[in-house]
């Protein structure tokens, strides 16, 4: 309870109003009709559901509609690829911005705006502007790789209408070969097959010639497949004739060809065509090189062996001689024995009747001395000689 006085009175609030049983049913009945006119649009007007959907479609249309691109562009694998986008009404852009739709996001790959171009690191060197403008802004792709094959945006980045979006598809032609071989089934019949590999499948056919060809296709792993068509045909029809054989891919203006004339005479060797000879003569130089290196490192071997071998004969040490072993090896007097002998004269006199015996036993131990060096110098010059 508020106690103004005259100076302070108290405020005066609006009495609310009374309540109006008469509201509520009227609140329901809006909404049910709004539930019925719902429910009769999705399910008992098919048609009208499907127009507002095209509605919707079409105003998006409408905005892809104001960029100029191609939905899908080819180029063969190294060449390069020109991807389009320009704005087809004059806006007010103020950036437009390149991305690669990869697995969850969408990478940015080149920005321009007035400041002027810039490209993001890991497509430095790989992707350029071809046109530079806020209106057409086109992007060249160099020497194009598998990891280039994806869809591309092209945002331009409006004031007031927001972002307006263009989207080309970039799809990477891959063309190896072709290869001939010409083979001779019999004296009258010769058998030519032609085969190219590539993706997506190739397209192989023989110029100028032959009908009832079949063909066979390989699936590689890595996606390629190599498409093979082969024909038997008489060999008089054939002879001193050029046969072309070309392979070409679909929705693309690359074409390969390989050609080859069929001599007058065609034994019971086969053919093959430029691109298998050049292969053979390099697989046969690579094995002839491997075979000489195998012999230079078996010659290496063999005289590193016989080297070892000498160096292990030169250390043995010699074997002596059994009758050289057998004679005892005299010793000549030591000096004691001199001194003893100088010491007592008195035994040299005594012992004068037996000198000229001691002479001849000395006498005969220099011979046998003499005798037994020269028969260790007779052993060690066999031994050496034998080695």
């Amino acid at each position: 309870m508020c106690r103004g006085t005259r100076r302070f009175p108290c405020p005066r609030f609006p009495t609310p109003a009374p309540y109006r049983k008469k509201e509520f049913p009227a609140l329901f009945l809006r909404f049910y009709y709004c539930t019925v006119v719902v429910n009769y649009i999705f399910t008992m007007s098919p048609a009208l559901y499907n127009s507002l959907f095209i509605l919707l479609i079409s105003l998006h249309t409408g905005l892809s509609q104001l960029v100029r691109t191609q939905q899908v562009v080819t180029a063969t694998l190294g060449e390069d690829a020109v991807l389009i986008c320009e704005l087809m009404k004059p806006k007010d852009v103020r950036q437009v911005t390149w991305q690669k739709e990869t697995t969850g996001v969408n990478e940015n790959v080149a920005t321009y705006s007035k400041r002027g171009p810039h490209v993001n690191p890991p497509f430095q060197r790989k992707v350029e502007f071809e046109d530079e403008g806020l209106q057409n802004c086109s992007i060249v792709i160099r020497g194009v790789s598998r990891g280039d094959e994806s869809c591309y945006k092209c945002l331009f980045n409006t004031f007031p209408d927001g972002p307006i979006s263009g989207r080309t598809c970039l799809q990477v032609n891959e063309l190896y070969g072709p290869s001939l071989l010409i083979t001779q089934t019999n004296n009258s019949h010769t058998t030519l097959s032609c085969s190219a590999t590539g993706r997506p499948v190739p397209i192989v056919t023989w110029d100028d010639m032959i009908e009832h060809s079949t063909m066979v296709d390989v699936t590689h792993p890595n996606g390629t497949v190599t498409m093979t068509t082969t024909v038997t045909v008489v060999v008089s029809s054939l002879t001193d004739k050029e046969v072309r054989c070309v392979a070409s891919m679909s929705f693309s203006d690359v074409t390969k060809n390989v050609s080859m004339v069929i001599p007058a005479s065609i034994t019971g060797q086969s053919q093959v065509s430029d691109d298998d000879r050049i292969s053979g003569t390099v697989v046969g130089g690579v094995m002839g090189a491997v075979l000489c290196l195998m012999c230079l490192i078996a010659v290496f071997c063999v005289i590193w062996w016989q080297k070892r071998r000498k160096d292990t004969s030169s250390r043995k040490p010699p074997v002596p001689d059994p009758e050289i072993s057998r004679t005892p090896l005299k010793t000549p007097p030591t000096s004691k024995q001199s001194q003893s002998s100088t010491s007592s004269p008195n035994n040299s006199t005594t012992s004068s009747p037996n000198n000229s015996t001691t002479k001849q036993r000395m006498t005969k131990n220099s011979s046998d001395k003499r005798r037994m060096q020269q028969a260790q110098e007779a052993v060690k010059k066999n031994l050496f000689n034998d080695y």
